[in-house]
């Protein structure tokens, strides 16, 4: 498992502890702490592509903390996710972790 820092309301152990916990097998990025989550998501979102690219056959996913500005970011980058068959998972403060599924229009 591929896993850089996070500091956010979790710590990077706690993030870490969650997703193995979670995805027993996975190739993970989650964002480097930053203070724009725009830019730490973008950067995990690079590094997942890359991660992609040299395994294209395995599990990818970001991990990221379950705060409303990175559900936003998601959501506007699920075409993307869905096409590169990158998952993406929100991890709350308890430590439980939320795979991200798209809201289905009716």
């Amino acid at each position: 498992m591929t896993l850089t820092e996070i500091a956010a309301w979790c710590t990077a152990d706690q993030v870490r502890a969650a997703l193995e916990r979670q995805l027993e097998g996975a190739l993970v990025e989650v964002p480097d702490d930053d203070d724009s989550p725009r830019r730490a998501f973008s950067e995990a979102l690079r590094r997942s592509l890359m991660l992609r690219q040299k395994h294209p056959f395995d599990v990818v996913a970001i991990g990221l903390p379950d705060l409303l500005r990175y559900r936003d970011l998601v959501a506007g980058s699920e075409v993307t996710l869905r096409a590169t068959n990158i998952d993406a998972y929100f991890i709350r403060q308890d430590g439980s972790v939320e795979q991200y599924q798209p809201e289905i229009e009716e």
